[in-house]
């Protein structure tokens, strides 16, 4: 029968062979639930819900670091994703670059968003634009509604900041000017709706295909955890984890690769893809410690200057030492 364990993730190419049962991890029954990742890393942050989940690996570090050690991970990155396309400007607030961004207010739906690290990550290195050179506001998102942290935090002194009225949105002071731009992983629903709301980057793929030459990184968004009860209990089964998710990995993006019917619904698929191979290599999406080493730690880095944990986080401090060797 196996240990049975409960898991949690969004719905990917590369964790979908998991959920139809392509790939069962060996001596481990997975029951799997697909979730919103925004409400998944809530639901674990404050109740560590499941066994094994997707996480966020800004909350991830930013938990460590205060000394809250309920879970332990491993190198496995199911989103990866630039973040230049994620910075949203009402058109008519006189923002034409990044640099213009420097005394303007910026809405955020949490300050501990991995996306918003590197965000104001890259604004400061590339731009100039420190985190502290802008006003920011704080408030829930597309719909009128509270502003709450999926995990508390303490915003940095020196931040600039303000939390909107419950009775309003950013989406909704974006639109109307209230507000100059937004830092989100999600486009406000006004984005193709009002001429007033725009991307900073309006060609982001060449953007973010320069950002990847200069510096390598195609930013890390989620890890995945196990329950530190569960593993302390079962260490086993951080490695057979780690060999599933590779493989649902490998059988995903065969499953994209494949010719004759698409497995998703882009017309240009394999155009996509070899795209993607020239300009990333062939494994964009890289599992393991040693090959994702310098990513993490140029996150860890940020995390501590903007003031998500005390002190700089080592990534050996994420990750189970068995598998700091692949």
């Amino acid at each position: 029968m196996g240990l049975t364990l409960t898991l949690a993730s969004g719905s990917y190419d590369r964790t979908i062979p998991l959920a139809d049962r392509t790939v069962v991890p060996e001596g481990i029954e997975l029951q799997i639930t697909n979730m919103n990742p925004g409400e998944l890393f809530r639901l674990q942050a404050r109740t560590a819900h499941f066994d094994v989940a997707e996480f966020s690996l800004s909350t991830y570090s930013m938990l460590l670091g205060r000394g809250d050690d309920r879970f332990v991970g491993i190198p496995v990155f199911p989103s990866r994703m630039f973040r230049h396309r994620s910075i949203f400007i009402n058109t008519n607030a006189g923002i034409r670059r990044a640099e213009d961004l420097r005394g303007k207010r910026i809405g955020s739906p949490e300050f501990q968003q991995t996306a918003g690290v590197w965000i104001r990550g890259f604004l400061e290195a590339d731009h100039g634009v420190g985190q502290e050179d802008v006003e920011w506001r704080f408030g829930s998102f597309n719909e009128p509604g509270p502003y709450h942290e999926r995990a508390s935090v303490k915003l940095p002194e020196n931040l600039p900041h303000e939390v909107i009225p419950e009775t309003t949105s950013l989406n909704e002071q974006l639109e109307r000017g209230a507000i100059d731009a937004i830092i989100s992983a999600q486009a406000p629903a006004s984005l193709g709706r009002s001429p007033n709301v725009a991307r900073l980057f309006p060609d982001y793929p060449s953007v973010e295909k320069d950002y990847f030459r200069r510096t390598g990184f195609f930013p890390i968004m989620h890890t995945v955890v196990i329950r530190r009860s569960v593993y302390e209990q079962h260490p086993w089964v951080a490695r057979r984890l780690f060999d599933a998710f590779m493989e649902a990995k490998r059988v995903g993006m065969s499953r994209l690769a494949a010719d004759g019917t698409p497995y998703a619904g882009l017309p240009w698929l394999t155009h996509h893809l070899e795209e993607t191979a020239r300009a990333m290599g062939p494994d964009p999406y890289v599992y393991g410690y040693g090959p994702s080493l310098s990513n993490v730690q140029a996150f860890l880095q940020m995390s501590h200057r903007q003031g998500l944990t005390p002190r700089p986080l080592d990534p050996s401090e994420l990750f189970v030492q068995e598998l700091q060797a692949s």
